[in-house]
């Protein structure tokens, strides 16, 4: 878990591609270093597909200490084996009920439900923060987007994958385009020269630069939808810095017939050291 006691203290968001890639084990993984610091809040971000189906025994469950701030539904803190004190009911409903966030007066398990949209997440971690009911916030990326990281002030973010024989090359060129984004430079305001890109740059926005390009100027990295590789090759093409960077404290791996050395060789050296492990390996 080296590499990871940034999450104390801070907001942390843990995310990656689709489900099962290891973002809920690793976050209960992350809650002895998170509660370093003090109290841990606990987020999620959308409603899981089980929950909407109402395959409660499917759902992902968190395990909470007295003292920890979660943020669920009336109907699932009832049912929750921790028991839970409501320090504020928050506006709108979910398809699971009203969102709360909750205080663990009994340690326990807790099934999150997360904000429907990323607005309301950014509200209920501030609210949290700004209250001192937690000290540092984790947030479950069930949205399986790096969006999600861009709505939260001073986030940071570790990225989870489950990899196999069969998504190993794909995996791996995806995870040289995210280092090579949160490697990016930071600079609040253009350099001299260089286009100041507002909102998003797709692949048809991409098409309408100057050619040559000038250097570009960016939000930030979560603003940048091009597939892998058309973003490694624009990266090496045109300089690039972003307005706003978000730290990357790490990427977990869970690996399926694969081995650590294959991923590293696949991935390159550019991602090999921000390689932390399997989240199966770091839980036990």
């Amino acid at each position: 878990m080296s590499g990871l006691s940034g999450v104390a203290g801070g907001v942390t968001a843990v995310t990656g591609p689709g489900k099962g890639s290891g973002k809920t084990t690793l976050l209960n993984a992350l809650l002895p270093l998170a509660r370093k610091a003090g109290p841990v809040g606990l987020f999620s971000v959308g409603v899981d597909g089980a929950l909407k189906a109402g395959e409660r025994a499917r759902a992902a469950e968190v395990r909470v200490e007295e003292g920890d701030v979660v943020l669920t539904t009336d109907r699932f803190a009832r049912a929750s084996s921790a028991r839970l004190e409501v320090l504020e009911a928050l506006e709108g409903r979910t398809v699971l009920g009203r969102l709360l966030l909750g205080r663990a007066v009994r340690r326990g398990e807790v099934t999150l439900v997360g904000a429907e949209s990323v607005g309301a997440l950014a509200g209920a971690v501030a609210l949290a923060r700004s209250e001192r009911w937690a000290a540092s916030c984790l947030v479950d990326g069930a949205a399986s987007r790096l969006t999600q990281v861009g709505a939260l002030a001073g986030a940071r973010f570790v990225y989870t994958v489950r990899v196999d024989r069969g998504n190993l090359a794909r995996l791996a060129e995806e995870l040289r385009a995210l280092v090579a984004l949160a490697e990016l430079p930071v600079s609040p305001e253009p350099a001299a020269g260089a286009l100041r890109v507002e909102g998003p740059l797709t692949e048809e926005a991409r098409d309408r630069l100057p050619s040559p390009a000038p250097p570009l100027s960016l939000e930030d990295f979560t603003k940048l939808f091009l597939p892998p590789r058309e973003l490694l090759r624009l990266l090496a093409s045109v300089p690039c810095s972003l307005r706003r960077g978000f730290p990357l404290l790490g990427v977990v791996a869970s690996l399926r017939d694969v081995t650590r050395e294959e991923l590293e060789a696949a991935a390159g050296p550019s991602v090999a050291p921000h390689l932390l492990g399997n989240p199966y390996e770091v839980a036990a």
